[in-house]
């Protein structure tokens, strides 16, 4: 991926969106990162089956924080701004990026690893939806410690997050 914040992006839904998994947190109801989704979909997206998890579980995460949040001008880390979700759409056939992340999702222990060393602050905790800031913001990457932080945190607590953003973008 060659923009900076849209990888960031990507890594943080990537981690995220395994964390919040089934077999994981449960926060939303998709195994698409266990084994037998793996065997169910490679015959199917030969190519692309990583990209077929990835955007399973991006939808899974997105309704389930649609149904806490609203739709409309609030954004979040699954639901972004149509332009933004085009760029990280195209941008995951970066095949070095697959490589690069794939070995996230292979564990727990080692998600939560990767998603810690994405925080860059340690605002207040907070539970439910949690207002982040302006969309403009996280498309320009400024704000994906704190939004790593909010996840990691409420994993860590056992408790719900669902940071959002508001924003006309």
């Amino acid at each position: 991926m060659e923009n900076p914040a849209l990888t960031q992006i990507a890594n943080l839904r990537l981690l995220v969106g395994f964390l919040g998994e089934q077999s994981q947190f449960n926060w939303w109801p998709s195994s698409f990162f266990t084994a037998n989704s793996s065997a169910f979909l490679s015959p199917i997206f030969s190519k692309t089956a990583f990209i077929a998890r990835y955007q399973g579980v991006k939808e899974a995460a997105s309704r389930v924080h649609d149904e806490h949040l609203g739709i409309g001008a609030i954004y979040h880390l699954f639901r972004l701004p149509e332009h933004v979700e085009q760029a990280l759409f195209i941008s995951l056939y970066h095949i070095t990026w697959v490589r690069s992340v794939s070995t996230w999702v292979q564990n727990q222990e080692r998600a939560l690893e990767s998603l810690a060393s994405l925080i860059d602050v340690s605002p207040e905790d907070g539970e439910g939806p949690v207002l982040v800031g302006n969309i403009d913001a996280l498309c320009a990457g400024k704000t994906l410690g704190e939004l790593a932080y909010h996840y990691q945190s409420a994993f860590a607590r056992g408790t719900l997050a669902y940071p959002y953003y508001l924003g006309n973008a």
